[in-house]
């Protein structure tokens, strides 16, 4: 009977210890969201105000005279890769941000530990990551404001364009699915696609980009506010696949709040009215 009772016990407490434990990854994960949110203010801080690139170089395939394999470029703001292609890994301590951030490299999230690496499966193009992602569509390029989409890449947005930085989202949980797997991925992509033609996003496009929020914590994601900010966000939506052809609610990756841009867009939520 005491073994019993000692088993009962156990698989009334083994739950409850294992949320116990993933609330202490969560919480080491604000952390990791709270050192790259300082890092990106501090580059912004000495490059006139303007916030790290996503990806400086990221269509520079579009030169002429450019190498076929020349897709994807070098550059991320986590780190530097030998090649522009996905023949090799980032070297975070050669990234944009490394110098302000603690031991030279992006933390990595450790709620994130199902996702699969560059090696060992198809299409696992970026690495290093740390399992977070980059609004670069908002903050991390300037391609609501510039035509040429070489240039648009090259600059981050300054700081004092974002309108309302408590609601603008910086960085978060991210990963893109694939078919039966996941990878990391580098940046967190609005609902609507995104040009200087159509700085909120392209309304009457049939596609929408395929979302990269990673919901790891028990259905919940970590997201960093342009003013330093942490909150907690449950998965309320995305489409069923992506362009990879991955699922995206068995990966708990999605979308929360309005079907626009609006957490995305450094503008005013009032232009969303007009």
């Amino acid at each position: 009977m005491v073994i019993a009772i000692i088993g009962i016990l156990a698989a009334l407490l083994l739950p409850a210890l294992a949320r116990s434990r993933a609330q202490a990854r969560s919480a080491q994960c604000v952390n990791n969201l709270r050192q790259l949110y300082l890092a990106n203010a501090m580059y912004a801080a000495e490059h006139d105000g303007c916030y790290c690139p996503a990806a400086p170089d990221l269509n520079d395939f579009m030169l002429p005279n450019a190498p076929p394999d020349h897709f994807g470029g070098r550059i991320r703001w986590h780190g530097v890769r030998a090649t522009p292609n996905a023949n090799s890994d980032f070297d975070p301590k050669r990234g944009p941000l490394a110098e302000y951030l603690p031991d030279h490299r992006v933390k990595e999230c450790p709620e994130y530990f199902e996702y699969r690496r560059r090696g060992e499966v198809d299409n696992a193009f970026e690495s290093g990551t740390g399992g977070y992602g980059y609004n670069m569509a908002y903050i991390g390029s300037m391609m609501a404001l510039v035509e040429d989409p070489i240039d648009s890449v090259r600059k981050g947005i300054r700081d004092v364009r974002i309108a309302h930085p408590a609601q603008t989202i910086m960085f978060a949980d991210a990963a893109i699915p694939q078919e039966g797997y996941i990878v990391e991925y580098s940046f967190i992509e609005p609902p609507r696609f995104v040009s200087a033609s159509y700085p909120h996003g392209d309304p009457d496009s049939s596609y929408t980009p395929s979302p990269t929020i990673h919901f790891r914590h028990y259905g919940r994601a970590n997201v960093c506010w342009a003013d330093g900010h942490i909150t907690s966000e449950k998965w309320e939506w995305a489409p069923k696949t992506n362009v990879y052809g991955g699922v995206n609610s068995r990966w708990a990756v999605g979308w929360f709040g309005p079907h626009d841009n609006t957490l995305f867009d450094f503008a005013p939520e009032a232009e969303y009215a007009k």
